[in-house]
């Protein structure tokens, strides 16, 4: 997914934005009243979210890398919507070296229950191979089984709220080796294949370590005080 590109400028080395076409395109051409996007990209989606910052009809979730650390700088806990659109921006920024454990808590505690509330009638979900540990350009701690993972949830999701309705836009990764095997995982995972993932790198050795996984809870439960006044399943 082209998610750096706004309405009226590029970024990112996105020019036009995918994601923002086909939820619209979806919104006005199919006649859906509600889309989740689920932006698993370890760079923010900022095109995405200037989008429909102040739209209602679409809830953009995205989860990545600590802005602090990471372009574009954009995607803090704070950023929630704008007008009536305020609560349907969710950002959840992850401290650098975060792994499958933290995607997991993240899926499991803020991507499931606002999913079933919200009710959306289509999720979409974006992003490339970055959050992988073997990125050249970030500093996430993601495995192949953990984008196998991200997918899994997607698609229960979807079965549990939309009647199985989903798309997938794969976006860039910045280790040519990572990215076909990232992909190929995600896509198991939506569909459900059970194949061995082997990993090409061998696993550094802080992956998974208790304190990124501490600080990672310390964010999740930052983000649900600051939506509990949008969404009951925070309160």
């Amino acid at each position: 997914g082209m998610h750096h590109a706004g309405i009226d400028y590029g970024g990112g080395f996105c020019i036009f934005n995918d994601v923002a076409v086909c939820a619209k395109m979806l919104l006005e051409d199919y006649g859906f009243k509600r889309i989740l996007i689920l932006d698993t990209d370890a760079h923010a989606g900022d095109g995405t979210m200037d989008i429909f910052y102040e739209d209602p009809s679409v809830l953009f979730i995205s989860v990545h890398q600590d802005p602090r650390t990471l372009y574009p700088g954009k995607g803090f806990i704070w950023e929630v919507g704008a007008e009536e659109g305020k609560g349907f921006t969710i950002c959840v920024p992850l401290p650098p070296r975060s792994g499958d454990d933290v995607y997991k808590l993240v899926l499991e505690e803020i991507f499931m229950p606002v999913a079933r509330e919200f009710k959306p009638d289509v999720i979409i979900r974006n992003g490339g191979s970055d959050p992988h540990w073997g990125d050249a350009l970030t500093n996430l701690g993601l495995s192949l089984s953990g984008f196998k993972m991200i997918g899994e949830y997607v698609k229960r999701a979807a079965d549990e709220v939309c009647s199985g309705r989903l798309v997938d836009l794969i976006g860039s990764g910045y280790n040519p080796v990572v990215l076909p095997k990232a992909w190929t995982a995600i896509i198991l995972g939506i569909a459900g294949v059970n194949m061995e993932l082997k990993e090409v790198f061998k696993p550094p050795s802080w992956l998974n370590s208790p304190e990124i996984l501490e600080a990672a809870k310390k964010i999740i439960d930052e983000v649900k005080v600051v939506h509990s006044e949008y969404w009951d399943c925070f309160k």
